[in-house]
């Protein structure tokens, strides 16, 4: 994304994070790691969503532990993406937050990714959105949000 590769894709943040610490060390975390040289995660995740509305971390209220009943529909309401046009990267190796999200949230589309983000899970989850959008006959084989 960072790359410019991928037109204008935005990016959101759905995190369980299980306590306020947690939650506070994972927004630090984002402001330090750079994806490219002097470009953070945090200035990543800001394009096209200055004011933080796609960052839903934590499982305080609204929030909850289950991210397909409290995070996407908020950033399905807070940033105006349909989830048709959604795809989901989790690597939570101790619940299905996957299967949590396709089953509640239609039209999401998911790529589990157990050990982190890996760039052939990157690639399979975009294969993964075009065939969707394709199937759906949607006019776009890109992700244009969370």
């Amino acid at each position: 994304v960072a790359d410019g590769l991928h037109g204008e894709m935005r990016m959101a943040v759905a995190s369980s994070a299980d306590t306020p610490l947690a939650e506070r060390i994972g927004r630090a975390a984002m402001e330090l790691l750079e994806v490219l040289p002097g470009l953070t995660m945090a200035d990543l995740l800001r394009r096209g969503c200055e004011d933080g509305r796609n960052l839903q971390i934590g499982r305080q209220p609204p929030l909850s532990s289950d991210k397909s009943r409290t995070h996407f529909p908020i950033l399905r309401d807070a940033c105006g993406v349909a989830y048709e046009e959604m795809l989901f990267f989790d690597d939570s190796v101790w619940s299905d937050h996957c299967g949590l999200v396709a089953a509640n949230c239609p039209g999401v589309v998911t790529q589990r990714t157990p050990r982190g983000m890996q760039e052939h899970e990157w690639r399979n989850g975009l294969r993964k959105f075009a065939a969707e959008a394709a199937e759906r006959g949607a006019s776009t084989s890109e992700p244009s949000g969370a």
